[in-house]
């Protein structure tokens, strides 16, 4: 596992938060249509027929999505209860498509609770008891310029109040640009249909590869933020970059072209932070390619057929994950190796299991002892069980393999094995008529617990529409890796409340 910390300047706080504010001004409940969120998405999204993909409800696109046949198939796959089918009026059609602005906002506030951090040095910031207080606001503006052009933007920005709570001085102005205060464009995007059988989709958006719920293998186009590790799902994990996408439908078949302009990598615990990786290490300025002149490539087969999908997926594209270079007479930097990958994925249902699979092979992984240059073949196999009522079992399992591995790399600083498993455990069940969910998600590093992981466990109660509360606690398991041990101390419970307007 290699080791990440960098450098990024501070920016000017008061600013972001300036313009947060104005942004929860901006979207009072009055500013909200009064339809339900599920109304005013109803028809919205819906792809000209021809398609056999169906973008989701946030606007991502995910190969996973099936026709007709295969959805049948996947009932009861989906974490989210299903809806019933009500019947609509004439009325309320012409209504809703007459509807060409639709505003939703997500507001939340979220706090957690450190209980294993240990009484820090004088003048080093205190990272017991309260760790976070976060009030969120995620606006999303959607225009429908007609049946077959759309349009998306959204934003997020937060503001922690528990560093001003805690005396924000003893932290790191890393710390608090990355975690105080955040205000950037989430999705923004423009969508169409050029012909009966070619769609594009232009700006920054989120494309999901692969059939994993919890692990990576194809699914590379979208870096992930890694500032608190393990306590957010992959599907909120992603961050969003410019892309150009272009489908053509043939058939059973999907064939997906992308060019992705921005360059943007994973966001990782910043330095000075309770999560950051490199211990009392200052961090090491990260190199960024020039995205303008260096765009990256991305090629995808998607079929679906009944009972079964399968896709092919290739990429030119950076690693998210920066190595380490140190040459005589120069500073120690981090940089990012040009990778490739050609990988495949597929789905199959049969009853109550569904079996899925993904296997890549990415070649030109670079690490800190060179220019050498290493090869990877990555497998995973997973198992989803719902023949019990309101409940979903998951186990998935994946093994990571350099192919022309280097006994060096044992005693480097990325401490990378010839072989490295990952599995990851997930139960979900619903009560009260799914107005309670509650998730279990293990996941850990190695043939077992005991190389390290975490465990995170929760209860997702919906109050009303649109408002819920969760109420939850991750445990961290020390393992051999420096991620691992960084995280050893940093269990913690912790409440959600959010509510979307």
């Amino acid at each position: 596992m290699r080791l990440l910390f960098s450098h990024h300047p501070p920016c000017k706080n008061w600013q972001k938060t300036l313009i947060f504010f104005f942004l929860i001004g901006l979207s009072q409940p009055g500013l909200a249509a009064e339809e339900s969120i599920d109304e005013l998405m109803h028809g919205f999204d819906d792809p000209a027929p021809k398609s056999n993909t169906t973008p989701n409800a946030d606007g991502n696109d995910s190969s996973g999505t099936t026709n007709t046949e295969f959805d049948d198939l996947l009932e009861g796959f989906d974490d989210s209860p299903n809806e019933p089918n009500t019947l609509t009026s004439n009325t309320e059609i012409i209504e809703k498509t007459e509807q060409k602005w639709d505003l939703t906002t997500l507001m939340s506030l979220s706090s957690s609770y450190n209980y294993q951090q240990v009484k820090p040095l004088p003048g080093a910031p205190d990272f017991r008891g309260l760790s976070r207080l976060k009030l969120k606001v995620v606006p999303e503006l959607r225009y429908k310029f007609n049946s077959q052009w759309d349009s998306v933007f959204s934003a997020i920005g937060f503001y922690d109040m528990s560093y001003y709570i805690k005396d924000r001085s003893k932290y790191t102005d890393e710390t608090l640009d990355s975690n105080e205060t955040e205000l950037e464009v989430r999705e923004l995007y423009f969508r169409g249909t050029l012909s009966n059988s070619l769609d594009v989709k232009i700006g920054r958006q989120i494309v999901v590869w692969g059939k994993s719920d919890s692990l990576r293998v194809v699914d590379v186009l979208n870096p992930l933020d890694f500032r608190e590790p393990g306590m957010v799902d992959i599907e909120d994990l992603r961050l969003s970059v410019t892309m150009a996408k272009l489908d053509y439908y043939t058939g059973d078949w999907n064939i997906s072209a992308i060019v992705i302009p921005e360059i943007r990598f994973n966001k990782m615990p910043p330095y000075g932070s309770d999560f950051y990786l490199a211990g009392n290490n200052p961090p090491i300025t990260e190199i960024i390619p020039d995205d303008v002149t260096n765009p990256e490539y991305a090629l995808a087969f998607i079929g679906n057929f009944s009972g079964w999908d399968l896709s092919l997926h290739f990429a030119d594209y950076y690693d998210d994950q920066p190595h380490f270079v140190k040459q005589t007479g120069t500073a120690p930097r981090l940089e990012h190796s040009r990778l490739n990958m050609a990988g495949a994925a597929a789905n199959y249902v049969t009853g109550s299991w569904l079996y899925k699979s993904e296997i890549a092979y990415i070649d030109g992984l670079q690490f800190s002892i060179g220019n050498k240059k290493f090869s990877r073949a990555d497998a995973m196999v997973g198992i989803d069980y719902n023949g019990i009522a309101d409940m979903i079992f998951s186990i998935e399992t994946l093994n990571r393999y350099i192919t022309n591995y280097d006994i060096i790399l044992n005693n480097a600083i990325d401490n990378t094995k010839e072989n490295e498993n990952q599995v990851s455990f997930r139960y979900s069940a619903n009560f009260i008529r799914d107005k309670l969910q509650l998730m279990i998600l293990t996941t850990f590093f190695g043939k077992s617990p005991n190389d390290g992981g975490f465990y995170r466990g929760w209860l997702d109660y919906e109050i009303d529409d649109g408002m819920s509360i969760i109420v939850g606690g991750i445990i961290y398991q020390a393992g051999e890796g420096q991620l691992l041990k960084s995280l050893a101390r940093n269990d913690r419970v912790f409440i959600d409340y959010r509510y979307t307007f």
